[in-house]
């Protein structure tokens, strides 16, 4: 059953420039902590511009419970909730879904 955690964010277009330059240096340190396919989505027809969508997925819940333990004890988590507060003037974390491939 493959397993998708899509993380919503909302910001300024100056927010969601930095969100997708830091995307791209968290994306391997996510693949190390086990996600698979790390993508940030944007809107081009409809949706909400000021949003961006950041998904990463695992084969299964047992997967994406390993990847939360690791990442939750990293460097990485204490300085990226740095950043968030750093930056939330420009750019916000509104949570996280984790949706179950129904098919």
């Amino acid at each position: 059953m493959t397993i998708q955690a899509v993380t919503t964010w909302q910001g300024t277009p100056a927010g969601l420039m930095l969100l997708a330059e830091g995307s791209k240096l968290s994306a391997p340190i996510h693949e190390s902590f086990g996600a698979k396919n790390p993508k940030l989505w944007r809107a081009s027809v409809g949706g909400d511009v000021e949003q961006a969508h950041y998904s990463i997925e695992f084969d299964n819940q047992e997967g994406y419970g390993k990847f939360m333990d690791l990442m939750l004890a990293s460097e990485w988590w204490s300085g990226t909730q740095q950043w968030m507060e750093d930056n939330k003037e420009a750019i916000t974390n509104l949570g996280t879904a984790v949706y179950y491939s129904a098919i």
